[in-house]
């Protein structure tokens, strides 16, 4: 594949924007990956500034898809427990959570942007959410790779490196679950 790929710079760049403007939309792939391999392929900067847009891109036309398609047309797509966990997240604090949805893989993309365009939030303050923290993870994860080159680790210790982020950022998502529904009760 990388051989394949490495003449055809262009045609990889428009597959990376569609996949990254369809996850948020459809697609089940974790952003962590995705980028990750447009990163490996593309390099860390055109990964990061393609994934910003495409994401960004795919996250908005979820938000109208949403705001327009309405209500029936979302819980087909999406499980109503789904649909009532985001609403108790985002009901207090608004910007906060969704920022914090967006960035900690708490609850997927789709979910988070079905969810703000059915429940109301204004487009202004969930474009601007959207943006910070998809800058936040498009420029994180795409430079991850590099990062991880210049450590110079083994296979093992770079699989143990991973493993152990990937243990702190469950930790994390799973805190931030359970103080999201303590505070959901009181």
């Amino acid at each position: 594949m990388e051989y394949l790929f490495h003449g055809n710079q262009f045609v990889v760049a428009i597959i990376f924007f569609t996949i990254c403007f369809l996850q948020p939309i459809l697609l089940p792939f974790p952003e962590a990956a995705t980028v990750g391999a447009g990163s490996a392929v593309l390099g860390s900067f055109p990964a990061a500034s393609i994934s910003f847009i495409g994401t960004l891109s795919g996250i908005m036309a979820a938000y109208f898809i949403a705001r327009f398609g309405g209500q029936k047309l979302i819980r087909k797509w999406v499980k109503e427990k789904h649909m009532q966990q985001y609403e108790r997240y985002v009901s207090r604090n608004e910007i906060s959570i969704l920022l914090l949805l967006f960035v900690i893989p708490i609850l997927p993309d789709e979910i988070i942007c079905f969810g703000a365009g059915i429940s109301g939030v204004s487009l202004k303050k969930f474009l601007f959410i959207a943006c910070a923290s998809k800058l936040i993870t498009s420029f994180s994860l795409a430079y991850s790779v590099d990062f991880a080159q210049s450590l110079s680790l083994t296979h093992t210790q770079f699989s143990v490196l991973l493993i152990v982020i990937f243990g702190i950022v469950l930790l994390t998502s799973l805190i931030s679950k359970k103080i999201l529904v303590k505070r959901d009760k009181t």
